[in-house]
C-alpha cells in the first residue's frame, strides 16, 4: 500500500529475478503505495497454486469529462439524491436497505509493515456506531494460502448477509500490484524483517482480488454490493458486468495506473472517514450517496494530487443510473416490533419521458411531482408497481430554423381553425333563433322583417283607405273635421 522510495526500492531488489517492476512514482517527496507493476509471474502462480487467468478484463480508456459536464453531473446527482428520498417518503417504499454488513480485509500485523489496521479499526467503528451496521474485520496471513482465506472469507460474508433488500460492502486496505499481463489485481503483504522470509513464505503473501470480486459478481447474489479499495492500482481492474437488478460499485482511491498514499492525514481512508463524518454531523438522517462521498473526497485538498474513482462494475446504460446510499440504520430495538418489509425486484420496466418547461429541477419541484405520482399509483395492486427510479434528466436539443417555422405554421393553422369554427357557431346559433322566432310568432317575425328593410315597410301604402292615409301622408297634416253647428 504504502511505502517510501527506498523501502519501494528495498521491495523491488529482493522479488525474484522473473519479476519486472515498472517503478513509477509522480510524487517522489510523498509517501505511496508499493507501486509495482508484475510483467510475468505465471511460474511463482503455478507454484503457488493459483489458477491460470482466463477471463481477460476489456481494456480501459479513461477521460477526463469537462467543466460543465462535471457540473451537469454534479447537479443531477444532487437531483436523483431528493428524488430517491421523496419517492420513498411519498410511496411509502421502505427507505434504504433492511440489512448491511461491512467486511474489512487487511494483512497480519507481522505483513502489514504499512500499519493501517488504526484506520481499519476507525472505519469499522463508524459503520458500526454511526450507521449500526455490522462489521467484522479479518486478517490475511501465510499460515495458509492467503488466496484461499480470502476466498473463504467473502464466501462466509455472502452466505450469513445476502438477501434482496441488503447491502453487502467489502473494503480492503493494504499494497496492490497490477499484473499487466494477466490483467489482475494481486493484495500483497510485507514480510519485511520478518523470520518467515528465510522459510520460503516471501512469495506466498498474495491473493487476486478477481476471484474474490467475482463471488460477489454472481448472479445467485441478491443485495447490492459495494467494494471499497485502498490502494495501488485499484482503477484498473474495471471490466464489463453481466446484466442484473443489483447495483455493484467501487469506490476506487486512485486512477487508471496510478498510485495512492499510505495511512495518516493524505490517505484515502482517511478522507472517506472525514467526508462521512461531516455529512453525518450535518444532517444525521440524510442518505449518503456513492456519488457525493466520491465528489467530497475529491474536493478534500490533501486528496488533490491523488483523485479516486467511482466505477460500476454491472452494465450501466448511462453514468446517471441509480447510485448506492448509505443510511443510518434504525436500532433493533426500536425495529423489534417492525419487521423489515420485502422490496420485490422488478421484472418489468416502463420507460416515459416527460417534457419540462425547465433544464433541471429544484427540490420543491420533485417533491411535487413525487406526491402526484404517488396519488396516481395510490392502487399500486392492480399495476404491481415496485419502485420509480430517476434515470436522468437531460436539456432538450435546441430548435432548428426549420422546426421554429414548422412551430409557427401550426400556431397560425390552429388560431385559423378557432377562427372558423367560432364563426361558423354563431351562424348557426343566429339560424336556429329565426327558426324559433318564426315558428312562434310568424306575424312578428314579418313586422321585425319589415322593420329592418325601410322598402318593404312603405309598400302598401296606396291600398290603404284615405282616411288613414292622411295620418300617413307626412307631405301635409291633416285637416280637421267639419262640425255640423
Amino acid at each position: 500500500m504504502a511505502l517510501s522510495s527506498s523501502t519501494a526500492a528495498h521491495v523491488v531488489d529482493t522479488m525474484a529475478p522473473e519479476m519486472a517492476p515498472r517503478i513509477v512514482n509522480p510524487y517522489p517527496n510523498k509517501v505511496i503505495h508499493a507501486d509495482i507493476r508484475i510483467q510475468g509471474v505465471e511460474e511463482d502462480r503455478r507454484q503457488d497454486g493459483f489458477p491460470p487467468q482466463s477471463d481477460e478484463p476489456e481494456p480501459v480508456v479513461e477521460s477526463k469529462p469537462s467543466a460543465a459536464d462535471v457540473e451537469y453531473q454534479d447537479r443531477a446527482a444532487e437531483m436523483q439524491n431528493w428524488w430517491a428520498e421523496a419517492m420513498a417518503r411519498n410511496m411509502d417504499l421502505p427507505e434504504g436497505y433492511s440489512k448491511v454488513a461491512v467486511l474489512l480485509i487487511k494483512w497480519a500485523p507481522e505483513l502489514d509493515e504499512l500499519n493501517t489496521g488504526d484506520e481499519a479499526r476507525e472505519l469499522d467503528t463508524l459503520f458500526r456506531d454511526r450507521f449500526h451496521y455490522e462489521t467484522k474485520i479479518v486478517e490475511l496471513n501465510v499460515g495458509k494460502k492467503p488466496q484461499h482465506q480470502l476466498n473463504n472469507y467473502v464466501s462466509e460474508f455472502i452466505c450469513e448477509h445476502d438477501g434482496p433488500d441488503n447491502l453487502l460492502i467489502v473494503y480492503y486496505t493494504g499494497h496492490g500490484v497490477y499484473d499487466d499481463r494477466r490483467k489482475c489485481l494481486e493484495l500483497t503483504g510485507s514480510l519485511k524483517n520478518n523470520p518467515l522470509l528465510h522459510l520460503g513464505f516471501r512469495r506466498n503473501a498474495r491473493a487476486t482480488w478477481n476471484q474474490a470480486e467475482d463471488q460477489l459478481r454472481r448472479e445467485d447474489v441478491e443485495g447490492d454490493v459495494l467494494t471499497i479499495l485502498d490502494t495501488c492500482y485499484s482503477s484498473n481492474f474495471v471490466k464489463s458486468g453481466r446484466d442484473g437488478q443489483k447495483i455493484f460499485e467501487l469506490l476506487s482511491a486512485c486512477s487508471i495506473d496510478q498510485t495512492t498514499e499510505a495511512p495518516g492525514d493524505n490517505s484515502y481512508t482517511r478522507a472517506l472517514i472525514d467526508a462521512i463524518t461531516v455529512a453525518l454531523d450535518k444532517e444525521p438522517e440524510q442518505p449518503i450517496s456513492t456519488f457525493r462521498l466520491f465528489q467530497d473526497i475529491n474536493r478534500d485538498s490533501r486528496r488533490k494530487d491523488t483523485p479516486s474513482q467511482l466505477w460500476s462494475r454491472g452494465k450501466r446504460t448511462h453514468y446517471n443510473e441509480p447510485h448506492i446510499f448509505l443510511a443510518p440504520l434504525k436500532s433493533k430495538k426500536s425495529n423489534a416490533l417492525h419487521q423489515p418489509r420485502h422490496r420485490p425486484k422488478p421484472k418489468g420496466y416502463l420507460t416515459l419521458r416527460f417534457g419540462l418547461r425547465d433544464s433541471s429541477l429544484s427540490q420543491e419541484q420533485i417533491e411535487f411531482m413525487t406526491r402526484l405520482l404517488s396519488k396516481a399509483f395510490g392502487n399500486k395492486a392492480l399495476v404491481g408497481l415496485r419502485r420509480i427510479d430517476w434515470m436522468d434528466i437531460e436539456p432538450a436539443p435546441p430548435t432548428s430554423h426549420f422546426e421554429r417555422v414548422a412551430s409557427i405554421m401550426r400556431v397560425i393553422a390552429q388560431w385559423k381553425r378557432v377562427i372558423t369554427k367560432k364563426k361558423r357557431e354563431r351562424e348557426s346559433q343566429q339560424t336556429s333563433q329565426r327558426r324559433v322566432d318564426e315558428i312562434t310568432f310568424p306575424h312578428s317575425t314579418e313586422v321585425a322583417s319589415d322593420r329592418r328593410s325601410p322598402k318593404r315597410a312603405h309598400e302598401g301604402l296606396d291600398e290603404l283607405p284615405d282616411a288613414k292615409r292622411q295620418y300617413l301622408d307626412t307631405a301635409q297634416p291633416p285637416s280637421p273635421p267639419v262640425s255640423d253647428s
